[in-house]
């Protein structure tokens, strides 16, 4: 990842300073997509970069004030036209012990309003799967953590899977679709070197 974010700041040919913010989903906020930028602030301390994770209310207040130049998000959810965008797949986590077989199956859920829970729930409908929700948290953690205490499964990014959720490829559980993600770049920042480089870290990680 340094190595890919080196890459992208040395195509500017200079140091970079400056402001950005990025807006990004929690779940990749979670992910490889932190430490990359990370790794390019350390690469440029001249540069401030602030990751954010707001609700869509908040996150577009942020973004139409100037605070967040970018936002990395579910296509529906993005505060502007999407730049670019990139489908990238859900799996399922199972909690340990969890029976995947069980009538009703046990489901851990991202409260809404959350385009991948109404995502989850359609698939489940359209292989006549009977559910029930055991657990729901607005947030990763929580719902990380309900799967880590066996209540049931849920659905995730790869990238936030842990080592004890094993992934679930046998066909008991039916497969989900991928999500669409979409970029956000506030159009009073073309041209800026800072927000090109970022921009350009986000293209090559995702």
């Amino acid at each position: 990842m340094l190595a890919l974010s080196a890459q992208a700041l040395t195509e500017t040919g200079r140091a970079l300073t400056g402001h950005c913010g990025v807006g990004l989903l929690e779940d990749l906020a979670a992910s490889q997509l932190s430490q990359a930028l990370a790794d390019l602030a350390r690469l440029h301390p001249d540069a401030t970069l602030e990751v954010l994770t707001y609700s869509n209310a908040a996150m577009r207040d942020a973004y139409d004030a100037g605070r967040v130049q970018l936002v990395l998000d579910a296509v529906p959810d993005i505060p502007g036209p999407p730049r670019w965008t990139v489908r990238c797949p859900l799996v399922w986590a199972i909690g340990q012990g969890v029976d995947v077989t069980a009538d009703p199956l046990p489901v851990v859920l991202f409260s809404n309003p959350c385009f991948w829970r109404t995502s989850v729930l359609e698939a489940l409908e359209r292989a006549d799967r009977r559910w029930q929700v055991t657990f729901e948290s607005n947030s990763l953690v929580g719902v990380l953590a309900a799967v880590r205490a066996g209540l049931g499964v849920a659905a995730f990014m790869p990238a936030n899977l842990e080592p004890g959720m094993a992934r679930h490829d046998t066909g008991a559980l039916p497969t989900l679709p991928d999500v669409e993600l979409g970029l956000a770049r506030h159009p009073r920042t073309e041209g800026d070197p800072l927000i090109d480089a970022v921009e350009t870290v986000l293209r090559r990680i995702v």
